[in-house]
């Protein structure tokens, strides 16, 4: 009935794709153990152990912890991927971005903070991770010059 029916250990493999289709809205958290392609309306966290791509017409309300992020849709929370960052020109984000690396397209719309750099270092501040800050920098006001 199915072709290929030995190929059993290929839908263990990492390298599948989930798909969330346009016109399909999911409330609550999403946790996917490989690649993730969303056209559709999350409400809720994303957490994805390969490459998550946020088509044009897709939304997410909520954090998105991944290793790479692809985004031409709409964000409205914070964004962690790990190894790379790729905003096109449709894409808007409201929220904090940490990533490795980023790359930014011409018209895309960024609301918040945004820190590269290495991200498995322990300093991982405005995503609510550890920070390996001693102690916090006050800043002293001085009498102002006329």
């Amino acid at each position: 009935m199915f072709k290929g029916g030995k190929e059993k250990n290929k839908t263990e493999s990492p390298e599948r794709l989930n798909r969330l289709v346009a016109g399909t809205k999911l409330i609550g958290d999403l946790t996917a153990n490989s690649s993730l392609r969303v056209d559709g309306e999350i409400i809720g966290n994303v957490n994805c152990n390969g490459k998550l791509v946020l088509g044009q017409e897709g939304i997410i309300n909520g954090n998105i912890n991944a290793s790479e992020v692809e985004i031409d849709g709409k964000v409205e929370g914070h964004i962690n991927a790990e190894l790379l960052l790729i905003l096109h020109q449709t894409a808007s984000v409201v929220g904090d971005i940490h990533t490795g690396r980023i790359i930014i397209e011409d018209g895309a719309q960024i609301e918040g903070n945004i820190k590269t750099g290495d991200t498995s270092k322990k300093s991982k501040g405005f995503l609510g991770k550890n920070t390996n800050k001693s102690s916090e920098k006050k800043l002293e006001v001085s009498e102002p010059v006329y």
